[in-house]
């Protein structure tokens, strides 16, 4: 099963977390190891180059105590497929304390490449994150922004530099709770031109450029 995935080098890791916000099941693990798995509506690259990734959550949930106490989590993102959603939905279900979510969803956990939480086989696409910084607001809720320190992919949805493809790594994004268990593919893509000449533009391309070596 790890086989099917490669570790992508760190000038790829930008690239690879497309769209830069998405829907995710974050994996994490308490001190005495138990293994947590919750679903995320909306999980988000916030820096480039270092690439933060950061989420939020519910102060007092086991993904909050676990990141507080151990410092790392992994973001698995599911592609936009009937049968990976709806072990999502179940992922996301408030079970107790010490339930394995992983087992409970159907989920088949990898061993990730440089920190504790476990991968999820059956997303195609993992972030493994050492937590920088979270910050309590909202009456509860806690923000976790975490700094990438691996990132890995099954091979055959990314190119030989690393850029998706995007049919076959079929990002999802989560409606919200309002919609209940609605979904919507995130993977139709359209290239636009932008249709102004001022030196605002030529100022943004050669920032662009200068993040990626090979852009």
């Amino acid at each position: 099963m790890v086989s099917a995935f490669q570790s992508q080098p760190e000038k790829y890791w930008d690239r690879l977390f497309a769209p830069s916000s998405c829907l995710a099941v974050i994996t994490t693990i308490s001190g005495s190891g138990s293994v947590n798995a919750a679903s995320f509506g909306t999980c988000t690259r916030v820096h480039h180059n270092p690439v933060y990734i950061a989420f939020t959550t519910t102060v007092g949930n086991d993904t909050a105590t676990n990141v507080l106490e151990t410092g790392e989590f992994v973001a698995n993102l599911p592609s936009f497929e009937k049968e990976v959603l709806e072990k999502v939905m179940v992922a996301g279900l408030p079970f107790p304390p010490q339930t394995s979510e992983i087992e409970k969803a159907g989920f088949s956990s990898i061993p990730a490449v440089e920190i504790a939480p476990p991968r999820i086989a059956d997303c195609p696409r993992h972030f493994e994150c050492k937590v920088e910084w979270t910050h309590e607001w909202a009456e509860g809720r806690l923000m976790v922004c975490g700094r990438l320190v691996a990132a890995s992919v099954r091979k055959d949805c990314v190119d030989r530099k690393g850029y998706l493809i995007w049919d076959r790594v079929k990002p999802a994004h989560y409606c919200g709770a309002p919609y209940h268990n609605m979904f919507v593919a995130a993977y139709k893509t359209l290239a636009v031109a932008t249709p102004y000449e001022g030196p605002e533009l030529a100022k943004f391309e050669a920032h662009r450029r200068a993040m990626f070596e090979d852009i």
